[in-house]
């Protein structure tokens, strides 16, 4: 597992943000990170979404509640989109039955 962490000050380096932005990130439930030797680290499968969050903050200059409200909307979003795929398979199962009869 610690080949799928990331350290948090590795992160704030290459990305030149504060150490409190993450810790603000984790404080509103938008990432999660794991202390180990009294080190912060960030799982892997993390990364994009704090990728993205950045990206939200430094070029759309969105504030931490606008970035929990859009990824609540992303959220949303992909979850509609999941079910549209379940019910177009759904649809397309019932559609190749009928085709047989």
């Amino acid at each position: 597992m610690e080949n799928n962490l990331i350290p948090v000050e590795a992160i704030c380096a290459y990305h030149h943000v504060e150490i409190k932005f993450i810790q603000s990130l984790e404080d509103f439930g938008l990432i999660q990170t794991t202390v180990k030797k009294k080190s912060a680290f960030l799982p892997i499968d993390e990364l994009n979404k704090l990728e993205l969050y950045l990206r939200l903050a430094h070029d759309l200059e969105i504030n931490l509640e606008g970035i929990h409200a859009v990824s609540h909307l992303l959220n949303q979003v992909q979850h509609m989109q999941d079910k549209i795929i379940s019910l177009q398979n759904e649809l397309n199962y019932y559609k190749q039955l009928n085709q047989h009869h």
